[in-house]
């Protein structure tokens, strides 16, 4: 017998459970391929079904899994976490106090709604969203040069600002060309520089699909052959650079490496250079994947053809990947997961609704807010991470909610937001939270190396990525030992703690006593009230010393050190 992960599978074909769960096994014979879903669940005679009430159609998908598996969600999560909640994954920092006793005060059955409406209409939210996206297409200084990588990032922001609908966005990519300079979108070209580079970054991008496995040889875990890589590819060979400013290498190594504008064209047709297909020896034929092959209508180009497949409405994977890519950013995991990873081997969790949000991303013009509204708005978003007798086992289907670290922008920016000290940047003469930054391209010492004090250190400490792949993978949100030290140890949060700029310095004289400050502290840096048992100990060791700023500094650094600051609840 054969295991594959959750399932046993003998030599003629009977399946057998190793878990519980929901395994998935791919049938094939010949050229044909059919995943297959089981579903195995523990019996469980006491089980009684809560019966949640449900704020849209998302819960409606995820409870109808639940009740199937046996599992009760969790309840909903108190207003304290969803507010905290809502400004990480929306603007990336979290909320002042005066915002917290703000939305409680408010006795508005609809708040909720109200406050994520009004977190999307605040520039934070442009800052913070346009940063993904930057991630994704590779924004950064070594390839597209500075001034590039300014108006490349300034045309993402001002198009997540005017919230354009997703479809047009991806067009104008695709279809891109020009200067570097004055049409921004052409460095998406800039930063892929070979036909398979930008079919394979197209793909994973825009469709949510990892062709490199059938660079070499059929996918051995999908649809696609080797002819379809490079016929896909095909379609992106004409394009091609000119420097009309003699641009300077930048990197004596790298041939694509220049400092100075350059300007995407397309070769003529009969200039162009051929794709060759190493499994026949011939020139690849421009061809969609899994669609026929390509013919120009009217007076589209290659380039404007593949950039009207790609969004066209009747192209799920765009819709799907479009809507996963959401999901997973409010959600922590996509409905396919990897969230770049559509095949036939890695099917959706909630397959019916990720079909549903797609729908609704094209019936609303792929309006990107209102989905993120109607996520934020479901009961599965606000569920709380407290975990019951049936769910503690749920990493997947969405039972309660999985406490993950922030990311290095969010640690960052609400260290210095707690603190009350505008961050700074090497060279920078103005405050720029992380999130702003086209991209922290200072505090080096030489190649690849930082200065360890500098605060792109601390972002690359924490996963910030180097934006040198098309990959959500780049990014890294796992912890580790290192991380734990520039926390308890690095410069940053002493600093912070130390400076006479911050908020701790002056609040002995603006508080009314020590239990003033401490839950003014509390609400500072972790969005709560201190408990009871917080407020007398640490009240009490205020009212005994005199050297009150240095309580409140130790108590401010283990505050920021705490499981409730570094993690997105």
């Amino acid at each position: 017998p054969l295991q594959l992960g959750m399932v046993e599978v003998s030599a003629t074909g009977r399946v057998r459970r190793l878990q519980y769960g929901e395994p998935s096994v791919l049938v094939r014979y010949l050229s044909q391929s059919q995943p297959v879903r089981f579903q195995f669940v523990q019996e469980k005679a006491d089980f009684v079904w809560v019966k949640p009430r449900r704020g849209n159609y998302v819960d409606a998908h995820v409870f109808k899994k639940l009740h199937e598996m046996k599992i009760n969600p969790s309840a909903l999560c108190g207003d304290g976490v969803f507010v905290r909640r809502a400004y990480l994954d929306l603007l990336g920092i979290i909320p002042t106090a005066q915002e917290l006793k703000d939305y409680s005060d408010n006795k508005n059955p609809a708040k909720r709604a109200k406050l994520v409406d009004a977190l999307m209409a605040r520039p934070e939210f442009a800052d913070f969203w346009s940063m993904k996206w930057a991630d994704l297409l590779k924004v950064e200084s070594r390839t597209l040069d500075k001034t590039g990588m300014a108006a490349f990032h300034g045309w993402i922001r001002g198009h997540v600002a005017r919230n354009t609908p997703l479809d047009q966005f991806t067009r104008e990519l695709i279809a891109a060309r020009g200067s570097s300079y004055s049409q921004p979108a052409a460095n998406y070209y800039r930063a892929n520089r070979d036909p398979v580079t930008r079919a394979v970054s197209t793909a994973q991008v825009f469709l949510g699909t990892r062709l490199q496995c059938a660079q070499c040889h059929n996918h051995p875990f999908d649809r696609w052959t080797q002819d379809d890589y490079y016929n896909w590819a095909a379609l992106f060979a004409r394009i091609d650079y000119q420097l009309p400013n003699d641009g300077k290498r930048a990197d004596k190594n790298d041939k694509h490496s220049f400092i100075g504008e350059q300007v995407i064209f397309l070769r003529p047709k009969e200039k162009t250079e051929q794709v060759e297909n190493p499994r026949t020896g011939d020139a690849a034929k421009p061809r969609f994947l899994g669609a026929d092959l390509w013919e120009i209508k009217g007076q589209d180009d290659e380039l404007q053809a593949a950039a009207r497949w790609i969004t066209s409405p009747q192209n799920k994977l765009f819709s799907q990947n479009m809507a996963n890519r959401i999901w997973f950013h409010l959600m922590g995991r996509g409905l396919v997961d990897p969230v770049d990873d559509f095949r036939l081997t890695n099917p959706a969790t909630h397959p019916a609704l990720l079909e549903a949000l797609a729908e609704d991303l094209v019936n609303t013009g792929y309006d990107m807010r209102h989905l993120i509204r109607t996520i934020m708005l479901s009961r599965s978003y606000q569920l709380s991470s407290e975990q019951n007798e049936t769910n503690a086992e749920d990493a997947t289907l969405y039972s309660h909610v999985l406490p993950r670290r922030l990311t290095a922008e969010q640690l960052f920016d609400s260290l210095h937001l707690a603190f009350g000290v505008p961050s700074r940047f090497t060279g920078e003469e103005r405050a720029q939270r992380a999130s702003q930054r086209p991209e922290p391209t200072n505090g080096k010492l030489g190649v690849n190396k930082l200065r360890p004090e500098s605060p792109e250190a601390f972002l690359a400490q924490f996963g910030k990525p180097a934006r040198q792949i098309v990959c959500e993978c780049e990014r890294s949100s796992g912890t580790s030992l290192s991380q734990t030290f520039q926390l308890i140890s690095g410069p940053l949060l002493n600093d912070l703690v130390r400076s006479r700029y911050s908020y701790i310095h002056y609040l002995p004289e603006h508080a009314k006593d020590s239990r003033d400050m401490i839950t003014r502290l509390y609400t500072r840096f972790l969005s709560r009230d201190p408990s009871a048992e917080e407020l007398r100990t640490f009240s009490a060791l205020l009212d005994k010393t005199e050297d009150k700023r240095g309580v409140l500094q130790d108590l401010a650094w283990s505050l920021a050190n705490a499981k409730g600051f570094v993690l997105r609840p």
